[in-house]
């Protein structure tokens, strides 16, 4: 890796991933910056999915990003459904989500599916976007 894209990727942890902030701190173009980070993503994503050995851990926290530990709410195998055991922590997610309160994101890392649950730290007004889903409601 050279200089250049060592700076670019303290940066990106530094700012938390905030590509304009990062383009700014280092004089860069943003729209460049931007590319050069999907470019990455497509090349990660194309040396395909990696599947999830062994069992589920005990504590789902220890597959969370640095920082979300604490967000973690569920876990699963890439490719696969949600575990039957995880249903009532991701409906309790879903109706925090629609009221506003909280965000919702996953990550997936060594063939595993990471759910997040965050709250928000200032509320939104409510969403519909769970609870208008024949499936979920």
């Amino acid at each position: 890796m050279n200089t250049h894209n060592s700076l670019i990727e303290e940066e990106l942890k530094r700012t938390g991933g905030n590509l304009s902030l990062v383009a700014r701190a280092l004089g860069v173009n943003y729209f460049g910056l931007k590319d050069r980070q999907q470019r990455l993503a497509t090349q990660a994503r194309n040396m395909g999915v990696h599947p999830a050995t062994g069992p589920e851990p005990d504590d789902i926290r220890v597959l969370g990003r640095e920082g979300f530990q604490h967000n973690v709410i569920a876990v699963k195998r890439q490719g696969s459904a949600w575990p039957a055991h995880f249903d009532a922590a991701i409906a309790d997610a879903r109706v925090k989500f629609d009221a506003g309160t909280h965000e919702m994101f996953q990550t997936s890392d060594n063939g595993w599916v990471v759910q997040y649950l965050i709250p928000r730290l200032k509320p939104t007004s409510r969403r519909k976007f769970f609870s208008t889903l024949e499936y979920f409601a």
